[in-house]
């Protein structure tokens, strides 16, 4: 398993497998290429809103049998969610099973909980200090 990790961080791409959801509206969404998108949000997510294509496969529950036999291994694959967290993880564990994945930077930029803003530490004014 160890080396499985190590390949995994040496093949790591220098775009660490993102894209943003600007290239991927123009290279690909726009160009109808083909590719597959899973929106790994929860199911009522999913259905108030989505990417016209886009397949809702809760992040949860990727790796069950039945969800891993609709990964398709002759496409590229990108993930999206709310904000782009849940996304890096699931690419991580597709990539090691041997898919070709890349994560939709920043997803939807919607916080998943209903109230809380989706805002950085420096959004918030908090303090940052230089090295000297």
């Amino acid at each position: 398993m160890n080396t499985l990790l190590k390949d995994f961080l040496v093949d790591t791409k220098d775009d660490w497998n993102y894209i943003t959801p600007l290239d991927f509206y123009e290279n690909f969404f726009m160009k109808k290429k083909e590719y597959f998108l899973i929106d790994l949000r929860d199911e009522e997510s999913y259905k108030k809103m989505h990417i016209k294509g886009a397949k809702n496969i809760y992040w949860l529950s990727i790796l069950d049998d039945k969800n891993l036999k609709r990964l398709p291994k002759n496409k590229h694959i990108f993930l999206i969610c709310y904000v782009g967290h849940t996304s890096s993880q699931i690419l991580v564990l597709l990539k090691l099973l041997g898919y070709d994945v890349t994560a939709i930077k920043y997803g939807y930029g919607i916080s998943p909980v209903k109230g809380v803003p989706v805002a950085g530490w420096l959004d918030y004014g908090f303090p940052t200090e230089k090295t000297k």
